[in-house]
């Protein structure tokens, strides 16, 4: 460390990364009763305008997520006019079929809640500011060196911070992965997710639809009021294709494609567009370090569920951490390793199920077709399957 450098010492833990999952792990550890370092730039909010009311980045919460954000006193601080419960969903394939899966009809109260990443940051955040024990340090990480009883990050404005434990959370390009010599595996799918926001003609009824087609995965979530959220998970060319077409053939392309089934879209703001790939890590833990979030996996799109992982390693993290011996501090590899053990089979579930997905149905020939097809009927037919898969899915 240089002369000049400050240093912060006495944390337990560190946590590098200030998104939705750096967030919840950083206040659900300090309401264990540690202290944490909240490390890294304030996670960027789309403010509403009335061109573009909300956010680009949308979030389908699963109850277990849910779960979490009630647990940490966050979720009843959300802005009700800025959260939709979805009660149904309709899944179709390329030949007519349909899977539907009714919240109601699995004793459930919600499928899912749609939330923008704005109002989650905001919400986190803010409970952070005014929660004792906590930190904050808004500058990036730089460096990473490590003893036998604890590390030390550098950050980028001089600042070097020693804690037990330190926590990755900087997303898919983790800079503090890198540092800690964890290797990650990075697949593209040749796939480009175009994101964007519509008023629709008729009401959606909090129901979310999604087509699996040849033109790729598309999916309506439903916002509150007369709004939806698109996520077309487009073969590259036709990414390309799409993002070249202006506001109205976009309204329109997107309307004919989703078959009218919420009469015409409007489009409101921008198209974004994410390239898609797939991340696998060679290990989540590493001498006093802990990956979460998409700095431990990122997976494709399709089901929704990269951050309902994230705040599944944030919810094990905190069990594992809360449930300690008193002789273990935080950062002991023992306990760490307690904590990937638990979040191996959902990770690799999780990456299997929707890797496997998105092959199947971007496979183009006929016996694919008959097969995806064949398997969303049978599924559909099949009621008390429909709800186990409901309730499993709830829990993860």
């Amino acid at each position: 460390m240089s002369a000049a450098a400050s240093q912060r010492s006495g944390f337990d833990l560190a946590v590098v990364g200030a998104g939705v999952a750096g967030l919840a792990a950083a206040l659900g550890i300090a309401q264990l009763g540690l202290k944490v370092a909240l490390i890294g730039p304030d996670a960027r909010a789309f403010a509403p305008t009335e061109a573009a009311p909300f956010d680009a980045r949308i979030y389908a919460l699963a109850p277990a997520a849910i779960g979490l954000l009630e647990r940490l006193k966050a979720w009843p601080q959300m802005t009700a006019a800025r959260v939709q419960s979805v009660a149904r969903m309709r899944v179709f394939g390329d030949a007519g079929n349909e899977l539907s899966f009714d919240a109601y009809q699995a004793a459930l109260e919600r499928l899912a809640a749609i939330v923008e990443e704005g109002e989650l940051a905001r919400v986190l955040a803010t409970a952070c500011g005014y929660t004792p024990g906590i930190t904050r340090l808004r500058a990036s990480f730089a460096r990473l060196q490590r003893g036998v009883d604890g590390a030390r990050i550098e950050l980028d404005d001089a600042t070097a911070v020693d804690a037990r434990l330190i926590i990755g959370a900087d997303g898919a390009r983790s800079a503090l992965r890198a540092a800690a010599g964890i290797n990650a595996d990075e697949t593209p799918y040749g796939q480009t997710a175009l994101v964007a926001n519509f008023t629709c003609a008729r009401p959606h009824q909090g129901v979310a639809f999604q087509w699996f087609c040849d033109e790729g995965v598309i999916a309506l979530l439903p916002l509150p009021g007369d709004f939806i959220s698109l996520v077309w998970s487009a073969p590259q060319a036709l990414a390309t294709e799409l993002q070249a077409l202006d506001p109205a053939a976009f309204a329109h392309r997107v309307t004919e494609r989703t078959q009218s089934v919420l009469g015409d879209l409007q489009l409101r703001g921008d198209v974004h567009a994410f390239p898609l790939r797939v991340i696998r890590v060679d290990r989540l833990v590493d001498d006093r370090i802990a990956l979460i979030g998409d700095a431990a996996h990122v997976v494709h799109p399709l089901a929704g569920q990269g951050l309902n992982l994230g705040l599944g390693d944030v919810s094990e993290l905190l069990r594992v951490l809360g449930s300690r011996e008193e002789y273990r501090d935080p950062g002991d590899l023992v306990l760490l390793r307690r904590y990937a053990r638990a979040r191996a089979e959902s990770i690799d579930l999780m990456r299997f199920t929707t890797d496997r997905l998105a092959r199947l149905f971007g496979a183009d020939n006929a016996f694919a077709r008959t097969l995806r097809n064949a398997g969303l009927s049978l599924v559909d037919r099949i009621t008390p399957l429909k709800n186990a898969l409901i309730r499993h899915a709830a829990t993860r």
